[in-house]
């Protein structure tokens, strides 16, 4: 029978059916550190394919040099010639292959180096004996002007290896290979993924959601107990929105020894549908502790609220190669913080808490008003948490006094929440970023109280 080359076959699919599906494989060599990443696409002119390799990835707030871990970029046309990559202006990569239309686009990670080079071992992802924990923004590049189209995703791997994604969580886990679906590269970038036979999969009883559990630990480590603890938090925040907005969700955490003393492992993060944590040994969760703190789980779960769903400008759409600059830092990390522990985790003392926080803060912080400090954040956050610190206390300061005067004139009818649902309402309606000014607006409408002038006592630098 006669057979035709791949990139045909692809081609004609797309005629035939209309299809812009962006195909991704990710290969795992067996006893090696590398992955190999594969993209292919609707054939397009070799002079006008770019790769773009992350920098920055939303709720980071920096730069990381992921550029530095991708080798042997290649292009491949139509007729199966090959082209390599060539390093442009920042993190992308552009082919020369004249006259050429290239189908696909491939590249080598060396996951070693990045964990080595990466003192942040929440930024890495990571390879191990029988484990590959991977962060998509990590791995995943894409081919710029088709970052929105539909994605499908192909892992091969060891045959005996499951594979495990918070796209699409399940215990059931297929070995040696799978195939998963994106609605964009945000969202693949935003996901999770482990092969092997170490990591640990546990799936939470009586959630209002699917509510997974996904482990690699170097040590013992209790599943269920950290499942209790999801569990608290997800009811919390379930009882505080009235709502859940995640289809699933899965606590995803590392307890692993540091590549050396220099390394950071203590580092949480939150995604549309999950958050990761990695820790080294020290912090691995080994027994039922009724009394344990939750405050991490809670706050990274609470984003999937705000800003994940309702958010400023710099977080839709994303600039994948920059620090995005963005506003509105004090209201997603603040306001998230109140809520958490105010709220949901009912902590006494914690206005003293943010109060000192901001006495402590240098003077260069404290006469920044709230936008501006926002935007220093936004590059300089994790340089200096400092920054992170006030910002953080003061919007959860400015949420307690917007509390309190929206409770004060509706009778107690109303509080904060609905501010916040004001927010997300208008998200979901408008379907993009919120302007600054606008907020205050929002939520004011939302509750039926003039806040304009606590938001402007706010707005400056140090209050009086």
């Amino acid at each position: 029978m006669r057979t035709f080359p791949f990139y045909i076959l692809l081609l004609f699919g797309w005629i035939m059916y209309g299809q812009q599906t962006v195909y991704y494989t990710l290969t795992h060599t067996p006893n090696s550190n590398n992955i190999e990443v594969a993209i292919n696409f609707e054939p397009m002119n070799a002079e006008e394919v770019r790769l773009i390799i992350p920098r920055s990835a939303p709720g980071t707030y920096s730069l990381t040099n992921y550029r530095a871990f991708v080798e042997q970029v290649v292009g491949t046309s139509t007729n199966g010639t090959m082209a390599k990559g060539t390093i442009g202006d920042g993190s992308f990569f552009t082919f020369e292959a004249e006259s050429e239309l290239l189908a696909q686009v491939s590249y080598q990670l060396d996951l070693e180096k990045m964990e080595t080079q990466l003192l942040d071992g929440g930024a890495s992802s990571k390879s191990r004996t029988n484990y590959v924990g991977l962060l998509g923004y990590s791995v995943f590049g894409f081919v710029e002007g088709l970052e929105e189209n539909p994605i499908e995703l192909t892992f091969k791997t060891e045959p005996s290896w499951p594979i495990f994604s918070t796209l699409a969580p399940t215990l059931d886990r297929p070995k040696g290979s799978a195939s998963l679906q994106a609605e964009n590269f945000g969202v693949l970038a935003d996901g999770q993924y482990t092969l092997g036979k170490d990591s640990q999969i546990y799936q939470v009883p009586n959630a209002p959601i699917p509510l997974f559990v996904a482990i690699y630990s170097e040590t013992e480590v209790n599943l269920e107990e950290i499942g209790r603890r999801g569990l608290l938090a997800l009811n919390g925040l379930k009882d505080f929105y009235g709502y859940v907005p995640m289809p699933h969700y899965t606590i995803f955490e590392e307890f692993i020894n540091p590549k050396s003393d220099r390394h950071d492992y203590g580092f949480s993060m939150e995604h549309l549908n999950s958050m990761t944590y990695t820790g080294d040994l020290s912090r691995a969760v080994t027994s039922y502790d009724p009394k344990a703190n939750i405050g991490s789980i809670v706050h990274h779960m609470g984003h999937s609220w705000v800003p994940l769903r309702s958010y400023g400008r710099g977080y839709r759409p994303f600039a994948w190669q920059v620090a995005p600059l963005i506003e509105t830092i004090w209201l997603n990390e603040g306001f998230t913080w109140y809520i958490s522990y105010a709220y949901v985790l009912e902590r006494s003392g914690i206005l003293n808490f943010y109060k000192r926080n901001m006495e402590e803060a240098p003077k260069f912080i404290k006469e920044k008003s709230l936008k501006e400090l926002s935007l220093l954040g936004s590059s300089q956050y994790a340089a200096d948490f400092r920054i992170g610190k006030n910002l953080f206390s003061r919007g959860a300061l400015l949420a307690h006094d917007l509390d309190m005067v929206i409770q004060k004139e509706t009778n107690g009818q109303k509080s904060i929440k609905d501010a916040l649902l004001g927010l997300l309402n208008w998200t979901k309606t408008n379907q993009r970023a919120f302007e600054y000014d606008e907020i205050e607006p929002i939520m004011s409408k939302a509750t039926g109280v003039d806040l304009s002038t606590i938001w402007e006592q706010w707005q400056g630098g140090k209050l009086d």
